[in-house]
């Protein structure tokens, strides 16, 4: 089961930012997945999809995202939406041709030229002074007045994106060509919702004083430019061969870990450098015969750079906290080489169409990712960093101090998680009868990595292996599939199918195992209690003055925390879905359908990371609710000592978590005639998983994706992230000359030329889990501790809403030559829309239960957290996708 989106939505119905992926989002089951722009299929994760364009891969890997990771919040866009000509949504029961996800797989076709010449020139134009005010940021700019910061009405905002393509003929119906350029460049204001109290003695001045020259708003940069070049040759009428280059440069500054309580020096410059190279030959060696060899090759460079030589301080005080300093892991590098072979043949044989290939992709990965090697602080409260940063010792409990280095003999920070990846298929599409076909597939994956070169002698004396990651062998994918018209007229077709479908493991996960096994990367790690004070005083770190780059080595005389490794379970697999669906579809008239089809998806084998290293005797313990009476609680606490003595914390990639999606959907299609064409959906579905998450790899950093309880992961077995339970899509485009054509000739230069469309998206809000801000059941993971007395996922997000109109005025310049106006808006009428809330149920108290030997937890209302109450919109639905408020564009494109 497929959509396609054609070149008449793509050109016609706005998006914004104009990433041709976003019309993704008018298939029936596609919603935004909770990280950061990535797009969730029938409930799965970002990281199962896979993106093919003019026939190859065009993925990046490493991360589980697009090729110049553009669902990351960093580059907008890797092709120019004017380059691309159609592309086919393929959600469920898709060709074993088709695999590497479990998702869905999303086949682009670029432009090509042609026997005329043809081309555009385009600019669009934003800035903050025709948006509306954003409610969300209206709501967090009145509590930062409250509390004496001053914020702009509106934050800083300016955008223009550019640019233009050409096509036509070399030789007529011989050879073609086709240019496109496309170049963005957007400011965006980023306030910093930190307010500073008036400081009480010589340690709480010093550090309001480091602070109040750090914590001003700052803008973040998004300028791109994207190259596109492809030529097609008709060498002979047997053989026909296409080649494509792509190129991508972008650069963000501010964009590495900013954030609404990031300072401007904790953050840096995100830099993507992508290029693909696609060819493809397509021999015809019978009429019934056609051979498709393909080669691809793709480059895709993310170096994160940093703002500051000083270590990472995070600092709290009143509810609030800070990040100075180089963010703990700047800079970074990640880098990956691909290259795709493959070959396919078609082979028509009477009421057959067999179809078969076998293809490699090779991935050749550079990955820095120095985590720690500047040193990061973390201050309990103003008086410690002050203290600290007159160079008086800190020892007050809730302190502490961590900085790793490069093991001796080893490649440290450094991994290369190369992989390869084959694939074979064959396809047989059986046409049964006039009135049935049949859908047989099977497909095969293999997923080779390099191994560890390095064993922890310490972890492999415990039992387990960090020089060893298995290799998965069984992946066989069966895919059977039936069109059926039962009536005559050919006006109904039933389609249904079943079918298994590999997704793959990012290689991040590889990457991270490599470097964190307690052998690359040796981190020591001091937490005060108030005994034995920090080592050393900010911003000094553990080799002296405040290091420009990583690299010395561990002094002796210090003791540290036992280290924290990551490694794979000994049965790990790749992940995969089964998908079974059914569809009806009935021709309402020749030009108009309408669809009722229920898809299901089991997922199996889905990542997660999960700390092994814990005691399974836990103690029962009491918490109580400050200002409610008799309300307690009972949550597990486990011991302090650790399993394995030897180690802190031991992460395990496992394959073990799982999912199940049930969706029911209703879809009308008229397609484009009489001037106008509608697309509507609505779905209802549910999605209920135990957690699965492949990007939970960094300790520290992503703690709050991993299991709540690593000793009963039933706990986590509710609504997945994803789910989103009704969701309904309008769009359409309605061009209006027709209303106009017989009038007179002067009326029509005013009336004439005007075209509508829009897209309008109603949608139930994502869930999120309620959490108190403390480490209750002592496992070291302070991030993902779920409030006593709630499930995961319990509460919801309010519903979206947002309407998206455009309108056109089409002023014909020659014969071939149009001049396009265009007024577009996004969110017409402003509503809050909100993705994330914040979600600290309670904080912890020592006082405010009085005298108790109980855990005491303080509710967090409005009068005692203010902007941090819970279920208030948080900083992230400020610079969300799809969560300002209404923004117009105002464009003018010209065609030829």
């Amino acid at each position: 089961m497929s959509d396609t989106v054609g070149d008449r939505q793509i050109a016609n119905l706005p998006t914004n930012g104009r990433n041709f992926l976003d019309f993704t989002l008018l298939t029936p089951g596609v919603v935004r997945d909770v990280r950061g722009g990535d797009l969730s299929f029938a409930g799965q994760r970002g990281t199962l999809n896979s993106l093919t364009v003019d026939g190859t891969d065009n993925n990046n890997n490493f991360f589980g995202q697009t090729l110049g990771r553009t669902g990351s919040g960093r580059a907008p866009y890797q092709f120019s939406e004017d380059a691309v000509q159609e592309f086919q949504v393929n959600t469920n029961g898709y060709s074993a041709e088709l695999g590497r996800a479990g998702g869905a797989v999303i086949n682009v076709v670029t432009k090509s030229g042609t026997n005329s010449y043809h081309g555009t020139a385009f600019e669009f134009f934003r800035d903050r002074g025709l948006n509306a005010n954003d409610p969300i940021y209206s709501l967090q700019r009145a509590f930062a007045q409250g509390a004496g910061k001053p914020l702009p009405l509106k934050p800083g905002y300016h955008f223009n994106q550019f640019g233009g393509n050409v096509g036509g003929p070399v030789k007529k119906d011989k050879l073609f060509f086709f240019f496109d350029y496309d170049g963005q460049r957007n400011i965006t204001g980023n306030p910093v919702l930190v307010t500073l109290p008036t400081p009480v003695g010589a340690a709480q001045t010093a550090a309001v004083n480091y602070l109040s020259s750090r914590i001003n708003n700052y803008n973040r940069t998004f300028n791109q430019d994207v190259y596109l070049g492809k030529g097609d040759w008709n060498i002979s009428d047997r053989n026909q061969l296409s080649a494509r280059y792509n190129a991508q440069r972008f650069t963000g500054q501010g964009l590495e870990n900013s954030g609404t309580t990031s300072a401007f020096e904790h953050t840096g410059a995100s830099l993507v450098n992508s290029d693909s190279f696609n060819t493809q030959l397509t021999t015809t060696l019978r009429p019934t015969i056609i051979n498709v060899a393909k080669f691809s090759y793709q480059r895709d460079s993310e170096p994160g750079q940093a703002n500051s030589n000083n270590p990472e301080a995070l600092v709290k005080f009143s509810g609030q906290q800070v990040f100075v300093g180089r963010n703990s892991f700047s800079p970074r590098e990640t880098t990956i080489h691909r290259q795709q072979y493959g070959d396919t043949v078609s082979y028509v044989l009477g009421r057959h169409s067999f179809k078969f290939g076998a293809d490699a992709l090779v991935d050749k990965i550079l990955n820095f990712f120095p985590g720690n090697f500047s040193g990061a602080y973390t201050f309990n409260t103003l008086d410690d960093f002050g203290n600290s940063l007159l160079g008086q010792p800190v020892r007050t409990a809730g302190n502490s101090f961590l900085e790793a280095f490069p093991g001796t003999g080893t490649t440290g920070a450094t991994t290369h998680p190369d992989k390869l990846q084959q694939a074979y298929f064959v396809q047989d599409d059986y046409r049964v009868s006039n009135s049935l076909t049949l859908n047989l597939g099977i497909r095969y994956d293999l997923e080779t990595v390099k191994q560890p070169t390095l064993q922890n002698a310490a972890a492999f004396a415990a039992g387990l292996n960090t020089a060893k990651i298995a290799t998965d062998n069984n992946n066989i994918a069966p895919r059977v599939g039936f069109a059926w018209q039962p009536l005559s007229g050919r006006q109904m077709v039933v389609r249904g199918g079943y079918g298994i479908f590999y997704g793959n493991t990012p290689s991040i996960m590889y990457g991270t195992a490599l470097s964190n096994n307690g052998i690359n990367v040796q981190t020591l790690s001091f937490n005060t209690n108030g005994g034995a004070a920090l080592p050393v005083s900010y911003p000094n770190t553990l080799c002296g003055a405040p290091q420009a780059s990583a690299g010395c080595a561990p002094p002796a005389g210090f003791t540290s925390a036992p280290p924290s490794i990551l490694l794979f379970a000994s049965n790990y697999q790749q992940p995969y879905v089964e998908q079974y669906n059914t569809a009806i579809e009935y021709q309402v008239a020749a030009d108009t359908s309408v669809t009722v089809a229920y898809t299901g998806v089991h997922g199996v084998h889905l990542q997660r990371t999960r700390d092994i290293n814990i005691v399974n005797t836990p103690t029962a313990t009491t918490a109580i609710v400050a200002g409610q009476p008799g309300t307690t609680f009972t949550y597990n606490k486990y011991p302090t000592a650790r399993l394995i003595p030897a180690f802190s914390r031991i992460f395990e990639f496992e394959s073990n978590a799982n999912s199940t999606y049930n969706g029911l959907t209703f879809e009308g299609n008229k397609r484009f005639s009489h001037n106008f064409q509608v697309l509507a959906s609505y779905t209802w579905s549910h999605v209920i998983d135990d957690r699965p998450d492949a990007t939970a790899v960094v300790p520290g950093t992503d703690d709050a994706k991993m299991v709540f309880d690593p000793l009963h992961i039933a706990l986590d077995r509710a609504a997945g992230d994803n789910d989103v339970r009704n969701r309904f899509v309008f769009s359409g485009v309605w061009q209006l000359d027709s209303y106009t054509r017989n009038m007179p000739r002067y009326v029509r230069a005013i009336a004439g030329g005007w075209e509508l469309a829009g897209v309008f998206n109603a949608q139930s809000g994502q869930p999120y889990t309620a959490v108190v801000s403390s480490d209750l059941n002592n496992d070291l993971n302070s991030r993902n501790e779920r409030a006593p007395g709630t499930s995961r996922n319990q509460f919801r997000l309010p519903a979206i809403y947002t309407v998206d109109p455009r309108i056109t005025r089409n002023v014909n310049i020659t014969e071939r030559a149009k001049l396009q106006l265009i007024a577009e808006a996004f969110n017409l009428f402003n509503h809050q829309n909100i993705t994330s809330a914040k979600n600290t149920l309670y904080a912890t108290s020592t006082t405010a239960c009085g005298a108790t030997t109980s855990t005491c937890l303080v509710p967090q209302t409005l009068a005692v957290a203010g902007a941090n109450t819970f279920g208030l919109p948080s900083a992230a639905s400020i610079s969300g996708q799809g969560n300002v408020g209404r923004v117009l564009q105002l464009a003018a494109k010209i065609t030829f």
